[in-house]
């Protein structure tokens, strides 16, 4: 009985512990959503409803929107041929699915293809109040996301500040959180030993896969940032201390099948779907800026790439680390090599 009730006891404090630590973000930043009005400073500087388009072809044309990168990505392919406009749902749809006959310059004929859009090269913007109006894929094995980045995401040494992939959101919760969501930041380059991130994952308390559209938003701040779902603050951080360079926005859908995805959710395997169940509806982007937060706008050009200086480090701490781990391997064996001759002259 006392081993149960010092259990429950426990179990409670950890509760309470888990509660007060989600909690720490809403107390410490402002989090309710800005007025974005011109009285309070606020002006709109991008916009776009798609539903003013006939084509792809003509949004690619009078908007900033390009389709992504064409290549390889992750257990699939971006390819621009996944991306459309779907006049009837007024919106950008990014398809995914398996095909064995695929035709392209760039693609293999056989494979999972993907894609999305994104403002690289003709918007770019630090700070300020990011949405987009979207309809989540429903398949396995796929999520899609609305995120910032910029080429200080691969410098290192300058923490967030040069530049950080902001995720507003990401969906990968299909298989068995369908009422969570996940934020990210990520900074210093991909790959190890420098690489950082910091993630958070919010319950909004309703099905975020409905088939419905739902607006993630970004407030960015020179402070801090704050994550918004349907207008509600779902997290607030200031961690990696905030980038302040601009950077261009992406609306993408990525496949993995069979893997663990963001947040360690599970993707489950992707299949062709003919219900639509694997597109990704973009309805409308809009960006608006802040008077305030414009002095503190910064130029990628203000950082220095540190990585050179880090690996000289690391390979001297490596040699220096080194020559002492062996003078104490030499130390102790010299220690036991007299303690068995003294023995053995006795």
């Amino acid at each position: 009985m006392k081993k149960f009730v010092a259990f429950t006891l426990v179990l409670a404090l950890a509760v309470f512990a888990a509660a007060a630590l989600a909690a720490c973000w809403q107390d410490k930043y402002e989090t309710a959503k800005p007025s974005l009005a011109a009285s309070d400073g606020w002006r709109l500087t991008y916009s776009d409803e798609f539903k003013d388009y006939s084509s792809i072809e003509e949004v690619y044309e009078k908007t900033a929107w390009s389709s992504v990168e064409h290549g390889p990505r992750r257990s699939g392919h971006w390819c621009d041929q996944t991306v459309e406009l779907d006049t009837d749902e007024g919106a950008v749809v990014v398809r995914s699915y398996l095909a064995e006959d695929h035709e392209c310059d760039v693609c293999p004929e056989e494979g999972l293809f993907s894609g999305g859009i994104w403002t690289r090269g003709t918007f770019t913007q630090a700070f300020g109040y990011f949405e987009a109006t979207v309809k989540v894929p429903v398949g396995s094995g796929i999520w899609s996301a609305f995120w910032l980045q910029n080429n200080g995401t691969g410098k290192i040494g300058n923490k967030g500040e040069d530049g950080t992939e902001i995720d507003i959101y990401e969906s990968s919760f299909v298989e068995k959180n369908r009422t969570k969501t996940g934020n990210a930041l990520h900074y210093d380059a991909y790959s190890a030993p420098w690489y950082h991130y910091g993630d958070h994952v919010a319950d909004v308390g309703y099905d975020l896969y409905d088939g419905q559209y739902h607006t993630y938003s970004l407030l960015w701040t020179p402070e801090y940032y704050v994550f918004y779902v349907d207008g509600q603050p779902v997290w607030a951080t200031d961690y990696a201390g905030v980038s302040k360079v601009p950077e261009c926005m992406m609306l993408t859908v990525e496949a993995d099948p069979g893997n663990i995805g963001p947040y360690g959710q599970k993707l489950g395997e992707f299949e062709n779907r003919e219900d639509g169940g694997n597109d990704f509806y973009i309805k409308s982007v809009k960006v608006w800026q802040n008077s305030d937060y414009e002095q503190y706008i910064r130029s990628e050009d203000d950082f220095t790439d540190k990585r050179d200086i880090y690996e000289r480090n690391a390979v001297i701490g490596g040699v220096c680390g080194g020559v002492v781990l062996a003078a104490l391997i030499a130390g102790v064996s010299v220690a036991v090599y007299k303690r068995k001759k003294a023995k053995a002259n006795k």
